[in-house]
């Protein structure tokens, strides 16, 4: 029940991805040709003759932990994966042997090639860099299925005045989050603002994880992962000089209850503010961080690593503001993911879009129309930060 209260009101800021609208899996066969995006431009996929590098994930030929737990044991769909168990460890023995074998034979074919991720757990795969070119040579190789592109997602924030009616949902089931962890894949969470208070909290068993200088008792985990170009400061879990949106969000999901926001450039002093779930602990896993000239971006390759982590660490809840244009499900990495997030047993919660005004109903953007996410709708609370 705890689960399904936060699930029902779980509040995601909405990010607009640079998908394309469609596009087809990159399997064997690679030319140059370019396909349409919902906006305008079109996203091009290199020929073997093209120049340059560029990074994809590939699909392995095991099932990933969370797959092959939920075939192997078929039980209620709430069910929680146990990373740790000895049947786990003994299938990510397996997968790391398999990986191993796979990585060689991706030397031997491409010794250009750099593995950056290694995924086991919400796919069976690596996010690869490798000469444009070498694609069809990837392609033939035995030990990968498919091939995925890796997608850049951008900041696009906004706002609503929705009443959630969270209050309600206390009064009638006393239930405020206690116990849940609520993993916030975004750009980063500031731990230290008062929202985030860590008084009359504790870390659980096994805590805190990641850059434990940036945790509390309240902010449990404190992972980054850098994406092309972020140089330093995209390996911190927090930058605020430029994060912002994450602890908006961590905020509207689990900020402290009875916290004051002092007055500030748009709002005059606000007082008892809380958080849906206020005695919820909060996971900080930050993938916004590659800078251009409109913000902070994110890729596929760190967000399904940020995704695998949260599963690692056995967050309850992963909070994903983030979606765009509707892609080929056979396509979009993000899709396989959240199916396995979902086979975890934890609760993949995704923004349904902010384009309604652009492209009326139906615009829910991916992963949010993944068939195994719970799609909210853009909710605010735009005080939780203080001046």
């Amino acid at each position: 029940m705890r689960r399904a209260v936060l699930l029902s009101l779980a509040a995601a800021l909405i990010l607009t991805s640079a998908a394309s609208a469609t596009f087809q899996p990159l399997r064997r066969n690679y030319g140059e040709f370019s396909l349409p995006r919902a906006r305008a431009g079109t996203l091009k996929i290199p020929s073997a003759s093209s120049h340059g590098r560029l990074t994809v994930l590939v699909d392995l030929r095991l099932p990933p932990l969370a797959a092959y737990n939920r075939n192997l044991f078929s039980t209620l769909s709430t069910s929680r994966l146990n990373v740790r168990s000895s049947s786990s460890r003994l299938y990510l023995a397996r997968l790391a042997r398999a990986q191993r074998a796979a990585a060689a034979e991706l030397e031997r074919a491409i010794p250009s090639a750099r593995i950056s991720y290694r995924y086991r757990v919400v796919l069976d795969g690596f996010a690869v860099s490798l000469p444009a070119r070498k694609l069809p040579a990837l392609a033939r190789l035995h030990a990968v299925t498919k091939i995925y592109p890796s997608v850049r997602y951008a900041l696009d924030t906004n706002q609503s005045p929705a009443v959630i009616g969270a209050d309600q949902i206390w009064a009638t089931t006393g239930d405020r989050g206690d116990g849940v962890k609520i993993g916030v894949v975004d750009d980063g969470v500031d731990q230290t603002n008062p929202f985030f208070s860590p008084t009359g909290f504790s870390y659980p068993a096994g805590f805190p994880r990641g850059a434990t200088a940036f945790t509390t008792p309240k902010v449990i985990v404190a992972r980054a992962f850098p994406g092309p170009g972020s140089g330093a400061q995209g390996k911190l879990p927090i930058y605020r000089q430029a994060s912002f949106h994450g602890t908006h969000v961590a905020g509207i999901a689990a900020g402290d209850a009875g916290t004051t926001a002092p007055a500030g450039p748009d709002h005059p002093t606000i007082t008892g503010l809380s958080g849906v779930a206020p005695r919820a602990w909060l996971g900080n896993y930050r993938v916004f961080n590659t800078p251009t000239p409109t913000g902070y971006d994110a890729f596929t390759p760190q967000i399904v690593a940020a995704f695998e982590s949260a599963v690692d660490d056995g967050m309850d809840v992963i909070n994903f503001s983030g979606g765009g244009p509707e892609v080929d499900p056979l396509s979009d990495a993000l899709v396989e993911a959240v199916r396995n997030v979902s086979n975890a047993g934890v609760v993949p919660v995704i923004a349904a879009g902010n384009d309604r005004d652009d492209w009326g109903l139906g615009s829910v953007g991916s992963p949010g129309t993944a068939p195994d996410a719970i799609s909210v709708a853009a909710v605010s609370n735009s005080h939780v930060f203080g001046p």
